[in-house]
């Protein structure tokens, strides 16, 4: 008779991955207990298919304490969470229950960039400069700032993905009026913005088809990091938003050691002995920087290793979780780079009217599929970061410069129109 599937309690959040690639995961793998919170809409719209799909916990109202005896019940052999906002209140559970997870002042750091900036610099990181916004009426505390920032600066939330709601800011002056772009009244943002120096090309990376930036997806157990692969990225458009991202990156072997070294140094200053991780960092003039580090794996990066090696991310970070022992010596042979790009409209652009050119994409035969994310009459806005795309092709390519030409190909061929 075989053994039951152990059980893996899995902390839900709509804007996670998603539910049916979890679910279909979990195969073979374990038992999902869902952790909701049914107070958020999004999620308790949900909570019907969940229940199809395994068991389900509803933590809504519910205190940390709370919150872990409810979970105890189901008896989950161990913990997963695969969003950033998660990852703090999840540590505090795993904590109680004794589940592998990172420890809470790790995912702390994981999840707020001024916390990780200070512990990457305490790690003896060389990180960019930043600085904490204060409130309108404490005077002092502005005047620090202003002594000490160095501009240009990106202005940031200090918890949030995506690139939602980044900015260039080009001088103090400039730094009130952007406060107020972002969300009306500049002091509702005390204390939940960063402003982070900026971190400039290196001349080589100038115009070229290709980011001067990547991401490093990794696996940490039992303090051992293995690195899985480095993701390449499209030229980010205005302000900061992602245009796409493809594995494996286009990196020499020099730049590709630097980024690995700074990856690895990264995560041992941070003090993550657990988990997946996603590592973003950039090529400046004076070496690879860090721009931040995420206790999840990539989003869309289960998918796309899927299509060109033979690694299920998403039932790594399950077994993982229910506390098995996972090395990789090396990375995986690649078969082909696989790429996602999006296509955004222009920053002044409230309303989509027409997406042109989106069927001759489909009969590309460099393109796997088309999706369209905001159709004409839906609203648009810049602040959303990369959720706000208007579409996206995905496929799989014989190598860079075929990605470089299709690229250039999707840009030329398409428009987007609107008001």
């Amino acid at each position: 008779m075989a053994s039951p599937l152990p059980r893996l309690a899995f902390a839900y959040h709509p804007r996670s991955f998603g539910t049916f690639e979890v679910a279909k995961a979990a195969e073979g793998v374990c038992r999902l207990v869902w952790v909701v919170d049914t107070g958020m809409p999004e999620v308790d719209s949900m909570s019907r298919l969940l229940r199809r799909l395994g068991d389900l916990v509803d933590v809504a109202g519910m205190s940390v304490d709370d919150a872990a005896a409810s979970i105890a019940t189901s008896r989950p052999d161990g913990l997963l969470a695969l969003h950033d906002s998660l990852l703090p209140w999840t540590a505090r559970v795993a904590e109680q229950l004794e589940l592998p997870f990172i420890a809470p002042g790790v995912a702390e750091s994981l999840a707020d960039k001024y916390v990780q900036r200070t512990a990457l610099r305490a790690g003896g990181l060389a990180v960019p400069g930043f600085w904490r916004i204060p409130g309108v009426d404490d005077v002092q505390a502005w005047a620090d700032l202003a002594a000490q920032a160095s501009f240009p600066a990106l202005l940031k939330p200090r918890t949030g993905l995506g690139s939602h709601d980044v900015v260039r800011v080009q001088s103090m002056d400039e730094l009130q009026p952007r406060l107020a772009d972002l969300r009306g009244e500049s002091d509702s943002q005390a204390g939940r913005l960063l402003l982070e120096e900026y971190l400039h090309d290196r001349p080589s990376d100038e115009g070229r088809d290709f980011a001067g930036y990547v991401s490093v997806e990794s696996i940490v157990s039992d303090g051992h990091a293995s690195h899985l692969a480095i993701t390449g990225r499209f030229p980010p458009t205005e302000p900061f938003r992602e245009t796409g991202f493809f594995i494996p990156s286009a990196l020499d072997d020099a730049d590709r050691r630097d980024v690995l070294d700074t990856a690895g140094a990264a995560i041992a200053a941070l003090g993550v002995t657990h988990g997946c991780l996603h590592t973003e960092i950039k090529l400046t003039p004076h070496g690879p920087r860090v721009i931040e580090l995420n206790g999840r794996m990539g989003g869309g990066t289960p998918d796309m290793l899927a299509a060109v090696t033979d690694i299920d991310l998403m039932a790594i970070a399950m077994r993982l979780a229910l506390g098995e022992r996972i090395v990789f010596d090396d990375m995986p042979h690649w078969k082909g780079v696989v790429y996602v790009l999006y296509a955004h409209a222009p920053t002044s652009m409230r309303r989509i009217l027409a997406v042109d050119g989106l069927d001759r994409l489909r009969s590309n035969p460099s393109v796997g599929r088309v999706m369209l994310n905001r159709g004409p009459g839906h609203d648009v806005d810049w602040r959303e970061g990369n959720w706000g795309h208007v579409f996206s092709v995905h496929g799989v390519v014989a190598d860079h410069a075929e990605l470089a030409t299709l690229a250039r190909h999707i840009d030329a061929e398409t428009r987007i129109s609107g008001q």
